[in-house]
């Protein structure tokens, strides 16, 4: 298996989940610089999660249909478009801003999970663990970076993330021709199987795994979009303690994914799925109740338990359908994220009404949801 390789894909994958996880700590900033409400934030969010989610799909399905590696690239300078926002004039500029970002992250998500597998071997599983704690470690890292560039620069510092994004972009279309030669013919073999009509029966289950995964998705996006603003504006704590929680929060996620994989060959990928939402409640019904040093231990125990399950269910949908690994991708990575992010919008007007503490009151009780969803999948 070629780590080097891997390990790049994983970097360009950390690279525009830093972008697009800095977003919430923009937030407070763009509310008091340009004087929005909650809901106006909601709608941000949800431009944000729209573009790098519900076209994740459409990028998986020109994916499995021609080679499309040159979006890995093009998806990384996309997603450098959230660096603009600290030099831009108004609200209309950030929506243009957050689209772009979105829509690089949804142009790299797919074809790198699809360029991961190809490329993976006899083990797909390790390929797409690799794959996936770069995002996590993307995604947590996110917020420290642009905790550290905001107290550095203010809202301009937020320009330097175009160099990182540059380079790895170049590095990847380096690579490109090595890709190509390593995946052609897992990639031919994909397309054989693809000719193979899927069973009604498959897609009921599919759909299943994306309700699953799409709660999942409302409950991610709910805490890292309203915990800094419920941290900072009604607790009154630091940035620096915000920017720990949500960092503490998508990091434990790395931790999570690292154990939950290999727990999930050895015990079932069901029962790993059940109990990662069994265990998500508590920290999240304690969390809107607690400050300090407890804040930053519930929101590691919530982040370690809902993140831990994204590697396995991306795992499952592509064996389900072998032939569109592409759309396998997308539909767990993006098109349950899409969908999320109506809910996101609703909970952001619930937010104006009855404030931040009662949507993330309500977000708690939400994992029942899935876990109970997964007596529905098959036995394994």
């Amino acid at each position: 298996m070629p780590y080097l390789l891997l390990l790049l894909l994983s970097l360009g994958h950390g690279i525009v989940d830093v972008c697009g996880s800095s977003l919430p700590m923009l937030l407070p900033v763009l509310k008091s610089q340009y004087h929005l409400t909650y809901t106006a934030l909601g709608q941000v969010v949800f431009i944000f999660n729209l573009s790098s989610s519900l076209i994740q799909p459409v990028f998986g399905v020109a994916s499995d249909r021609r080679s499309c590696r040159w979006l890995m690239p093009l998806g990384c300078i996309l997603a450098a478009a959230i660096a603009l926002v600290g030099l831009i004039p108004n609200y209309g500029w950030i929506i243009i801003c957050v689209l772009l970002c979105g829509i690089g992250v949804a142009a790299y998500h797919p074809e790198g999970a699809k360029q991961s597998f190809l490329i993976s071997g006899e083990h797909q599983a390790a390929a797409q663990s690799i794959y996936t704690i770069g995002g996590n470690l993307g995604a947590g890292l996110g917020p420290i970076v642009a905790t550290l560039l905001l107290a550095m620069s203010g809202m301009k510092g937020i320009i330097w993330l175009i160099i990182p994004n540059m380079l790895v972009a170049v590095l990847i279309m380096y690579q490109l021709p090595v890709l190509s030669q390593l995946g052609r013919e897992r990639e031919s073999q994909c397309r054989q199987i693809e000719r193979k009509s899927v069973g009604s029966s498959t897609w009921s289950i599919v759909t299943i795994l994306v309700l699953i995964c799409t709660i999942r998705s409302i409950i991610y996006t709910c805490v890292t979009t309203f915990i800094p603003l419920y941290m900072m504006n009604d607790l009154g704590e630091s940035r620096f303690l915000t920017g720990l929680c949500l960092s503490g929060f998508l990091l434990t996620g790395v931790l999570g994914s690292a154990i939950a994989g290999p727990l999930a060959d050895r015990w079932g990928r069901n029962k790993i799925l059940f109990f990662s939402f069994l265990v998500a409640i508590p920290p999240l019904l304690l969390l809107p109740y607690t400050k300090g040093i407890l804040s930053l231990i519930m929101a590691c125990w919530s982040g370690f338990a809902i993140i831990a399950s994204f590697g396995i269910t991306v795992v499952i949908a592509q064996e389900l359908i072998p032939g569109q690994v592409g759309l396998a991708s997308g539909l767990i990575l993006g098109f349950a994220s899409a969908v999320a992010a109506l809910g996101v919008l609703m909970f952001g007007a619930i937010a104006d009404a009855r404030g931040v503490g009662f949507v993330l009151k309500l977000v708690s009780i939400l994992p029942v949801i899935p876990l109970a969803l997964t007596f529905a999948l098959p036995k394994e």
